[in-house]
């Protein structure tokens, strides 16, 4: 345990910049969750015990990605970044991108509580839309790591 008591030191949180051809799947996050509630973000969230494992964090990102938008990732997670940032309440998050090709399906809002909206974008119409700083960060790191795997 942490200093802070019971809370621990750090969440891990895994998300997936998912792409189909040249646009992402963005999500409009629900308006009851904790974090940057109603903004247009990645697919993901916390690792769980269930999770664990060798390959913990792709688990996590996988099983996230059919809980919150119905798709199955059966092909390779890249990695892209990581980064930190705190909750409202102090708690520490560490937080990994990975990118990853849809390559069937058709997603959907699994849970309007975690997601209120679902679309294909390109980067720059995320750009336009308002996205958080990061989430378009994210995005930009994600869309470098596509090419470099489409277009070696």
């Amino acid at each position: 345990m942490s200093a802070q008591g019971d809370r621990p030191l750090f969440v891990v949180n895994a998300e997936a910049a998912i792409w189909r051809g040249d646009t992402w799947l963005v999500l409009t996050r629900g308006d009851r969750e904790e974090h940057a509630a109603g903004t247009l973000a990645l697919v993901g969230g916390k690792v769980e015990a269930a999770d664990a494992g060798p390959a913990v964090l792709e688990n996590a990102v996988r099983r996230e990605v059919a809980e919150e938008v119905g798709l199955k990732l059966d092909g390779p997670l890249h990695y892209v970044t990581s980064a930190h940032f705190e909750l409202p309440d102090g708690t520490g998050v560490v937080n990994v991108v990975f990118a990853a090709e849809c390559t069937g399906g058709e997603p959907s809002v699994q849970d309007p509580r975690e997601a209120s909206g679902i679309a294909w974008m390109s980067l720059d119409d995320v750009r336009e839309a308002g996205a958080p700083p990061w989430t378009v960060g994210y995005l930009a790191a994600a869309d470098a790591v596509r090419r470099s795997v489409t277009h070696p």
